[in-house]
């Protein structure tokens, strides 16, 4: 006859605190414990717990709320990206920069139950409304360097130089930027390290057409190439009678973060094509050029907060 010792469910298990040295089965979870006389439920025998790792993102302001048993979190983050500029009857738009990113990770020990979500507002094209991401008093990501033309602009940690080994007067980009027609026909910039992509210029002519958006990016470009002005995120419009949109960026499903938008086609007898919306901070794609009227620029994309918390238990 077999030995049989305490058993029920696992719930039954927590009710009651067994004294030293008895086992209990549990007939649910197939776990056993042993008391040790002061342990509610006893101390699951070979319990080593495993990790896990609890992933929340926000494409809107919210609360984080730290997850039960958690060690360490990896913040990452950017702000909100720029709308791509309008086409006119003369010229092409430029497409948007998208956001600029940060991340830190920190002891979970050191954040409180909950902290305060913030995505910065998309912005539009050439404007210096603030759009910050944050992560409560922590962590910061300020929105897309303003306007085209990295010269212009102060580096921070957040923005990442572009080395380009094409010459020209290209070598001031920076990881992130939009493209521009009227400069040798660039399509939207990679994203640097884990960020967002700048959106597609638009198209001026069958000569200089449209630019794809620059896709995020984990700091390295396409597979066809290791040059970061490459395209990668959403289609360049097609130049016609009437040019078309461009597409939207979309997201990278690894990193979380959005690709630029397409840039609009040009026309030769109507109007320029739409730039392709952005979303995560990526950069919105730039009107196509038009006979009768220049395309709208596309949306650039809301700030965007990934958390991940390594849990054990």
């Amino acid at each position: 006859m077999p030995l049989r010792i305490r058993r029920g469910t696992n719930a039954d298990r927590t009710t009651i605190t067994p004294v030293q040295g008895e086992p209990i089965y549990t007939t649910d979870t197939k776990q056993l414990y042993i008391g040790d006389g002061t342990t509610a439920g006893g101390v699951q025998v070979g319990g080593g717990g495993t990790l896990t790792v609890n992933t929340q993102d926000f494409t809107a302001s919210g609360t984080w709320t730290k997850p039960a048993n958690a060690l360490w979190v990896e913040v990452t983050m950017c702000g909100g990206g720029e709308a791509g500029q309008a086409g006119t009857t003369t010229a092409p738009g430029r497409g948007g920069r998208a956001g600029r990113i940060a991340s830190k990770t920190f002891l979970a020990a050191d954040l409180a139950a909950t902290v305060s979500v913030t995505c910065g507002a998309a912005m539009a094209w050439n404007t210096y409304v603030s759009s910050d991401s944050a992560f409560g008093t922590h962590l910061y990501a300020s929105g897309s360097a303003i306007g085209y033309g990295g010269n212009s602009q102060t580096l921070t940690a957040a923005y990442f130089e572009m080395v380009d080994n094409l010459g020209g007067n290209e070598s001031s980009r920076q990881f992130g930027d939009g493209g521009n027609a009227i400069s040798n026909q660039w399509p939207g910039a990679v994203g640097g390290p884990i960020g967002p992509g700048g959106g597609g210029c638009g198209g001026i002519s069958a000569s200089y057409p449209a630019g794809a958006g620059g896709k995020a990016s984990t700091g390295q470009g396409d597979s066809n190439s290791y040059d970061p002005a490459r395209g990668g995120g959403g289609a360049a419009g097609t130049g016609g009678t009437t040019g078309g949109a461009g597409t939207a960026g979309g997201y990278d499903t690894v990193t979380g973060f959005g690709n630029g938008g397409g840039g609009g086609g040009h026309a030769t007898a109507g109007a320029g094509g739409a730039g392709g919306a952005a979303v995560r901070g990526g950069g919105g794609g730039g009107g196509g050029q038009g006979t009768t009227a220049g395309g709208a620029g596309g949306a650039g994309g809301a700030g965007f907060v990934r958390v991940r918390t390594l849990c054990f238990g």
